[in-house]
């Protein structure tokens, strides 16, 4: 495992949840295991159901009032189990998506605590193919994913947390996200998290500790978008 860039440091946000009662089917899950090691897992979500859409950014009812610009909100849970040799570890530190297209001019709204940054064009190896993660969540860490200056209080997502919808620190960006992945439907956020790419430090058995991890499912294609 090869990851090229920051997209294997990130750091944890936080973020409220309110959870409705909903039938099974409007639920999603996107399971996120590691290419290279089984012990580095994540679970993402959507903030509340399968049908959730980014929210459009525009002023009035007009078509010239459409900015291009929608706003997607997910959460990302750590559901590795802690390393009985290192407490605390491994760690999620950053989320990236493969997107159709070459998108740009995407911004970090949440959480804007300073542990985050946002990067675009992205570059990882994805089992030996080089990808494009048009953008990327990640933490201000260093190359062995502790924070600089204090090596004692790790950034990231912690492992332990349960597999669930709404489970994790929330993020929120906004960008030119496809209004549409599937033609004459809207866009969901759980079609965006199709394309996730999960960063992890601190894996066992692993160079540096690093591992990245994908949407646990046979429709996972690497790429995903040609």
């Amino acid at each position: 495992m090869r990851p090229t860039s920051r997209v294997a440091r990130a750091a944890a946000g936080s973020g409220a949840c309110i959870v409705a009662m909903l039938s099974v089917a409007t639920l999603s899950a996107h399971r996120v295991k590691g290419l290279a090691s089984a012990g580095a897992t994540a679970f993402a979500s959507s903030p509340s159901a399968g049908t959730d859409t980014p929210i459009q950014l525009k002023w009035g009812t007009l078509p010239s009032g459409d900015s291009g610009l929608r706003v997607a909100c997910f959460h990302v849970a750590n559901t590795s189990v802690e390393r009985a040799d290192r407490p605390g570890w491994p760690r999620v530190t950053g989320v990236g998506f493969e997107l159709p297209g070459a998108p740009s001019g995407f911004a970090l709204l949440e959480p804007l605590d300073g542990n985050w940054e946002l990067d675009e064009d992205v570059q990882a190896i994805l089992d030996d193919t080089s990808v494009t993660l048009d953008v990327a969540v990640v933490a201000r860490t260093n190359p062995t994913g502790r924070t600089p200056g204090a090596p004692d209080s790790p950034r990231g997502i912690p492992p332990g947390q349960p597999g669930v919808p709404c489970s994790g620190p929330r993020f929120c960006v906004s960008g030119p996200f496809p209004p549409e992945l599937v033609t004459g439907e809207p866009t969901t956020i759980e079609q965006l998290l199709n394309g996730v790419v999960i960063g992890f430090h601190g894996v066992a058995a692993m160079h540096q500790g690093i591992d990245l991890g994908i949407w646990d499912n046979a429709a996972r294609k690497i790429p995903l978008y040609q």
